[in-house]
């Protein structure tokens, strides 16, 4: 989950006054994190939390540390940053945290805040998902942010659930329906903010997923050359700029590059809908093969039984021949 000044469009306040909300906003952030205690660090994050639990946190930090250094193997650029994870134990805090930013915010596990550069997460009896891809769902957030200007909403979230292993099977089922009712979720005009209906949120998760997916799998060549090119700016000491980086990469516009995603996810719905019945006919073979021989059992006792024929009669037929 990522909030920050991309994420919505907000009032436009006096600029006296959008001062000193930002400095209260500040001054708070300061006062509240400074009750947190650092308890896990490493050469790419650090945990903090009010309450340190040292076996389980360090359990979790040697986890996420070992699935970030695949994700930075995988892209080919390890910034030498160390991402800041805030570990929230009270869950009445967290709605305080998360209260106002967006209602998908509001009711997520964990967010990213690009304007104060952290990561914020529910402690773990909170979270029902696996713990770690949590976390490394909104590293990733933090990873994107930490390369890029104005890398838009459906490449971050789609880079982040499909490097967290967060695409469930369910979610497989709603693409296969978005993908033939509304092909890609119109992913263009959703580049800098999330569906305003909550039934659309995992519709955009998955659509985002399948088209980072559709940049990497279809286009491995530019996909190659687009993070060779991101390593460059980063290397240089100066974020990419998402769209030059994209269009030199893949020599097209991001709108030509949506459209053609739109096609390949209405030909990919109608491949998923076949493998989808021919898995419910394999599915449902035994059962009607089942019901096939129960009913042919049920007619064979209705029929009625052969007279026996009795050991004299066969003695004599015997003798006959």
């Amino acid at each position: 989950m990522l909030i920050g000044s991309r994420s919505k469009r907000g009032f436009l306040f006096p600029a006296r006054l959008r001062r000193l909300l930002l400095s209260l906003v500040f001054l708070f952030s300061c006062l509240y994190l400074s009750g947190f205690t650092l308890s896990y660090e490493s050469a790419m994050i650090q945990i903090y939390s009010h309450t340190p639990q040292s076996q389980y946190e360090q359990h979790v930090g040697q986890s996420l540390d070992q699935r970030i250094t695949e994700f930075q193997k995988n892209m080919g650029i390890y910034p030498a940053e160390k991402a800041k994870i805030y570990i929230i134990g009270d869950e009445k805090e967290y709605r305080r945290l998360s209260l106002g930013k967006a209602e998908i915010v509001e009711l997520s596990s964990g967010f990213y805040d690009s304007k104060e550069n952290i990561i914020r997460a529910r402690s773990p009896e909170q979270v029902k998902e696996n713990y770690v891809n949590l976390l490394l769902h909104e590293y990733i957030h933090w990873y994107i942010d930490l390369l890029f200007y104005n890398a838009p909403l459906w490449f971050h979230e789609g880079l982040a659930t499909f490097h967290s292993q967060q695409v469930g099977y369910e979610r497989y089922l709603i693409y296969l329906k978005e993908s033939l009712i509304n092909p890609s979720g119109n992913l263009f005009r959703l580049s800098y903010s999330y569906p305003e209906r909550k039934q659309d949120w995992d519709g955009f998760y998955i659509s985002s997923t399948m088209a980072v997916r559709f940049m990497q799998e279809q286009h491995s060549e530019n996909w190659e050359g687009f993070w060779a090119r991101v390593s460059l700016d980063y290397k240089a000491g100066k974020k990419a700029h998402f769209n030059r980086i994209f269009s030199q990469s893949y020599t097209e516009t991001l709108w030509d590059f949506h459209a053609r995603f739109t096609a390949y996810s209405k030909r990919q719905g109608y491949i998923y809908l076949v493998v989808l019945v021919n898995s419910l006919i394999i599915a449902l073979l035994p059962f009607v093969m089942i019901i096939a021989a129960y009913k042919r059992r049920k007619k064979m006792k209705l029929l009625p039984d052969m007279p026996l024929i009795a050991e004299e009669q066969i003695d004599q037929q015997e003798t006959k021949d």
